[in-house]
């Protein structure tokens, strides 16, 4: 029995290894991509039953802002029986840059957020299952990757080729499959609205966002509609929003009154979560932190919703992006009870 176990083993891990050569000779001598200017979410392969994963790289003047999104790991004691942790890599050509731990929660859920490794053009990005959390070169079994080269630059727009001021939502929320977009928008009496019986663009592929997200909401009715009321760090704060569910997006449109400055509360920034019935929490992006945030309506699109049965709520932080939310509620919907830990 034991034998039969060790002999699998040395099989995978060379398999692994012959898999990431061929991986590191791929980006070799590959021409680099024209760089992107727009978010790029990226699957990861796995390598392990019911474990998945998506790599999500956010626009930035210094080649984008990527956070690694991870749901039912196992334990790495699993995969081996030295491993304690999970640890992220990225690789290029033969070198490898250790970007973090890969924390994860009792559910086998966790993220990891990490700006764009220096000196890589493209590159590998790799979760192994190691005995620390900091090794110099990977040398556990592979959990979840790209494909070789997959990873790649992605740029934020200058300022004048913005068609409005909007807050990016970096980070990663635990039990979080997507990523998101937000952004404020004065609302107007005279505002366009997308006829009811016409989709949205799935991507918004040259298109305005804020119509995608209004249309997704008009093709369901005007969504479902959420009462948020103000928690104990803001406990006068408001907040209305519209929720829905299409093509595999979350899309909220919200509205807030008396929300205080960050500043008032020992904070930074607010951030928005959603809670799924199974009770993973997702990452729903930053507030703006001024007082535009009671005078717009703030647009949301997140990937990875099956089911507009999400609820929200607000945190107070000290930064972003982040992996779990904070005990500190600014406002909740009235259904949510749980305390999140």
């Amino acid at each position: 029995m034991t034998k039969s176990v060790r002999v699998r083993c040395g099989a995978r891990r060379a398999w692994w290894l012959f898999a990431l050569m061929s991986a590191c000779a791929s980006v070799a001598f590959a021409s680099p991509p024209p760089p992107q200017t727009k978010r790029l979410d990226i699957p990861l392969r796995s390598f392990a039953p019911r474990a998945s994963g998506r790599l999500t790289i956010e626009p930035s003047d210094r080649g984008g802002r990527g956070r690694v999104t991870a749901l039912g790991l196992p334990d790495p004691q699993t995969l081996s029986r030295a491993a304690r942790t999970y640890v992220v890599w990225a690789s290029s050509e033969g070198r490898f840059l250790r970007l973090g731990e890969l924390q994860r929660d009792e559910r086998g859920n966790g993220g990891l957020a990490f700006n764009h490794p220096a000196g890589f053009e493209r590159y590998t990005l790799l979760v192994t299952a190691e005995m620390s959390a900091e090794p110099e070169r990977p040398a556990g079994a592979p959990v979840l990757s790209t494909r070789a080269g997959e990873a790649q630059p992605v740029y934020a727009l200058a300022a004048d080729e913005r068609r409005a001021p909007s807050t990016s939502s970096g980070g990663s929320g635990v039990g979080g499959s997507g990523s998101g977009d937000s952004a404020t928008r004065p609302r107007t009496t005279d505002d366009a609205r997308r006829p009811t019986s016409m989709p949205p663009p799935s991507n918004n592929a040259g298109g305005d966002f804020y119509a995608e997200v209004d249309g997704a909401l008009d093709t369901h009715g005007g969504g479902r509609a959420l009462q948020l009321e103000g928690d104990r760090v803001t406990p006068r704060a408001r907040g209305r929003a519209r929720v829905t569910a299409y093509a595999g997006n979350g899309y909220v449109r919200v509205r807030f009154r008396g929300v205080p400055l960050p500043s008032t509360v020992g904070a930074n920034v607010y951030v928005m979560w959603a809670v799924v019935p199974d009770g993973r929490i997702v990452y729903m992006g930053s507030l703006p932190a001024t007082r535009v945030v009671n005078f717009a309506d703030i647009y949301v699109r997140v990937a990875g919703f099956d089911a507009d049965d999400f609820e929200l709520f607000v945190t107070a932080e000290m930064s972003r992006p982040l992996f779990t939310p904070s005990d500190r509620r600014a406002l909740s919907t009235r259904r949510i009870r749980s305390t999140v830990k």
